[in-house]
């Protein structure tokens, strides 16, 4: 009984099999692993997330070249920018204290991105009571070297105001350098 059984049951099967794989030769319509292929956008962005993600200890120059601030930006896979600077205590009667920075990114191809970045500015000497920072960045990965080097434009705008919507003129745009900062 069992051997019936087993036999009927792999009858059963081999005909299931070969009504699947003549409906499949036979459709044109159907897409095959050889046909399938990844748009060159959603590949890039996929490259661009494995070169990227992580975080990196950075340099800030001033515009004359001498080192401004070091920190610390994390782009993480989900698209969120997190970014922490060594002068964020501020310096006194030159600007105030402000807080970290947090915010998006995204690739635009790659291994280069774009993010922003929203800081805090606390009242403090430099006279002003307290405003929004805004931080642009143009960033480009080397994946070979687990570097980063880039742009920031920063802009401050008053409490009230919506710095997503509005644009202001930049208070000033900074080059920085970087390496990934890994757990060996």
């Amino acid at each position: 009984m069992k051997n019936k059984m087993n036999k009927t049951w792999l009858q059963n099967t081999l005909l299931c099999t070969s009504v699947l794989a003549s409906t499949f030769l036979a459709s044109p319509n159907i897409v095959r692993g050889q046909d399938f292929s990844i748009p060159d956008n959603v590949a890039n962005t996929a490259n661009c997330r494995f070169n990227v993600t992580g975080s990196y200890l950075t340099t800030i120059f001033n515009p004359d070249g001498s080192t401004g601030s070091r920190g610390v930006i994390t782009l993480d896979s989900d698209g969120n920018f997190f970014v922490i600077d060594s002068n964020q205590g501020g310096v006194t009667n030159v600007f105030n204290p402000f807080s970290n920075g947090q915010g998006s990114w995204k690739c635009n191809s790659k291994t280069r991105v774009i993010a922003r970045s929203i800081t805090f500015a606390f009242p403090g000497s430099a006279g002003a009571n307290g405003s929004i920072g805004r931080a642009d960045y143009q960033a480009s990965f080397n994946p070979q070297t687990q570097t980063v080097q880039g742009t920031i434009t920063l802009r401050f705008f008053n409490l009230n105001a919506n710095p997503l919507l509005n644009n202001v003129s930049p208070v000033g745009t900074f080059n920085f350098s970087g390496q990934r900062i890994t757990a060996n």
